[in-house]
């Protein structure tokens, strides 16, 4: 009698996260197709015409000039190759370029949720339930509907670790042009110790680069440095980038080049230290947390999580990760509660106090499971 009821609880459970999950999905598309303020269109648009985006919003957005070709928050702080891959879309008119992006972005997810279950071989239930869980989250949520970028960049910086050839080395390096999340990667193929495989993953920044300073009349030596000068200008400005750990060494006079390199050669040392690590799934989760904790990020970056729950999930019985499951539930739910109750955003959590205790349960995380490579997971 037990086990049936049991089982009719589990049909139960499923049937109401996944209808949950269905609603959050339909929500999100309809969100996507009022607001994509995020979709990098009008930055494209402008490369397309051969224009250099990131000289037009440093001299027209920010400058003396007032933009009207810049759309939103699309500010354009991404490299060269990402603007490239967008000019397909600048074929169309905004309304119809950011309902196109909204069915690639779902698109986008089925594979890195596929690609996940392939490589990991994860069961019909956990699959589901993370699936579910995932769907039903606010990272994911706003990926969607705001037309953000991350669930591409995630998408490729997967390949590496999913299929492990020269292609996925190569699809791999298109991650780099999200700086914040791609960095990872290029650390983790720097620590496997070939000059052949760091050079692969470099070609799609090199060819971006090329391409774009062809398209925008650029000579390739200033097209080069444009990034890192509309990024230099972002970071100049205060409360603009979400807080980490790290900003509050600005505050005691800390200088500039000593913030921006002590967090990157943190996140090398703890990727480096992963190579004896056996358990592939575990190792992808740690590199994400490395991500999450060192470098700064809004909201939907977290759906980097998403390897971290399927592995909690799987190894459910020890404490990390019931620990793990709690803060991946802070990040993917708890924080929109607490946005009603305080009058936020979502994307307001990453600044002030909360960016300091967001970033502070990353770090704590990412060095809880660090602590723990040593137990008996399952693979």
């Amino acid at each position: 009698m037990f086990p049936l009821y049991r089982k009719k609880i589990k049909i139960i459970f499923f049937f109401i996260v996944i209808i949950l999950a269905s609603i959050s999905l339909i929500h999100s598309i309809k969100q996507s197709y009022k607001i994509s303020y995020d979709f990098h269109y009008s930055p494209a648009k402008l490369v397309s015409e051969g224009t250099n985006h990131y000289q037009y919003v440093l001299n027209e957005k920010y400058g003396k000039g007032l933009s009207d070709k810049i759309l939103y928050s699309q500010d354009g702080l991404y490299a060269h190759g990402l603007f490239i891959i967008l000019i397909p879309f600048t074929w169309l008119e905004w309304d119809n370029a950011k309902k196109l992006w909204a069915f690639f972005n779902i698109f986008f997810c089925i594979l890195i949720l596929f690609f996940l279950k392939k490589k990991f071989k994860i069961t019909k239930n956990i699959f589901i339930l993370s699936t579910c869980l995932f769907l039903m989250s606010t990272p994911f949520r706003i990926n969607i509907g705001y037309g953000q970028q991350t669930l591409i960049t995630f998408l490729f910086f997967l390949l590496p670790f999913i299929f492990q050839n020269k292609i996925s080395l190569l699809l791999g390096g298109l991650s780099y042009f999200k700086y914040n999340i791609g960095y990872v990667l290029f650390f983790y193929i720097v620590t496997l110790r070939s000059i052949n495989k760091v050079i692969i993953s470099l070609i799609p920044c090199f060819v971006g680069w090329l391409v774009y300073s062809y398209l925008t009349n650029t000579p390739i030596i200033k097209s080069f440095f444009d990034p890192f000068l509309l990024l230099s200008y972002f970071l100049s400005l205060k409360n603009h980038l979400p807080v980490t750990i790290f900003s509050l060494f600005k505050d005691i006079g800390f200088n500039n080049y000593i913030l921006f390199f002590m967090p990157l050669a943190m996140s090398f040392w703890v990727i480096y230290k992963l190579n004896e690590v056996k358990n592939e799934l575990l190792k992808l989760s740690i590199i994400c947390l490395v991500s999450l904790s060192f470098a700064s990020h809004q909201l939907h970056d977290y759906i980097l999580l998403l390897p971290l729950l399927i592995f909690s999930l799987i190894n459910f019985n020890f404490l990390i990760s019931k620990i793990n499951l709690l803060v991946i539930f802070y990040f993917f739910f708890f924080l929109r509660i607490l946005s009603f109750f305080f009058g936020f955003q979502p994307w307001d959590f990453p600044y002030g106090n909360f960016g300091y205790l967001n970033n502070s349960l990353m770090i704590i995380t990412l060095f809880l499971n660090i602590k723990s490579l040593k137990l008996n997971y399952k693979p």
